[in-house]
C-alpha cells in the first residue's frame, strides 16, 4: 500500500509548514489527487487519519479533491475525459497517446490555527 508512504510524506510536509508558521495546530489540509495518479483516495484518507494521531494534524479536516483525467488521441486529434489510464478515445476507441491532466497529487492548502 503506497498510500501509507504518501500519507507519511504529507504529514512531514504539513509539520514542516507548521514549524515555519510557528503554529501548533492544523485545522484543514486540502489535497488534489488526479484520477490517473494511481492513488486510492479512500486508502489515502484512512492512512492520513492513522498517521496523524498525536500530531499537529490529528484534529484537522482532511479534504481530497479529485482532478479529472484528460487524454489526447493523436489519431483523431480529440481531447477527452479519462476515468483511468485504459479509457479509450470515445471517437475512434484507440488508447490515449498523451495524458494531459489527472496524474498530479499535491497539497493545495494547509490551514493552521
Amino acid at each position: 500500500m503506497h498510500e501509507l508512504s504518501i500519507a507519511l510524506n504529507i504529514l512531514d510536509i504539513v509539520q514542516e509548514e507548521c514549524r515555519k508558521a510557528d503554529s501548533a495546530t492544523v485545522t484543514e489540509v486540502v489535497i488534489r489527487v488526479g484520477t490517473l495518479s494511481g492513488v486510492d483516495t479512500q486508502a489515502l484518507t484512512t492512512c492520513l487519519h492513522v498517521a496523524s494521531r498525536e500530531t499537529l494534524m490529528q484534529d484537522a479536516c482532511i479534504r481530497i479533491d479529485r482532478q479529472q483525467g484528460r487524454g489526447f488521441c493523436a489519431g483523431c486529434q480529440q481531447e477527452f475525459d479519462m476515468e483511468d489510464i485504459l479509457t479509450p478515445c470515445p471517437e475512434c476507441y484507440q488508447p490515449a497517446t498523451d495524458l494531459r491532466e489527472g496524474q498530479e497529487m499535491l497539497i493545495e492548502s494547509i490551514i493552521v490555527d
